[in-house]
């Protein structure tokens, strides 16, 4: 059933990335705790204001995709030397 729930949110966070993302993204990733909280993590090259519009928007869509509020933590860094979390959504090459 995890296995399930993992495919529905990256595609409904796959979703979200059109229009929402440009070539300072490297990677962005979730995890699903227990609970069934989200958290996602977003790693830039370099964050402006752009990104930050693009995140917001993202962000949103993501949310508003979900049949509840379960999307609790954004983590956004910036540097090549991050990891992503366990869901791979995206990774620039």
């Amino acid at each position: 059933m995890i296995e399930i729930e993992v495919k529905y949110q990256a595609c409904l966070l796959s979703n979200s990335l059109c229009r929402n993302i440009n070539d300072n993204f490297n990677s962005i990733s979730f995890e699903i705790y227990k609970s069934g909280d989200i958290r996602v993590k977003i790693i830039l090259e370099e964050k402006t204001e752009v990104e930050d519009e693009y995140i917001y928007d993202m962000i949103a869509e993501f949310e508003a995709s979900q049949q509840t509020d379960c999307v609790k933590t954004v983590e956004i860094e910036v540097g090549i030397n991050n990891l992503p979390l366990k869901h791979l959504v995206y990774r620039k090459r």
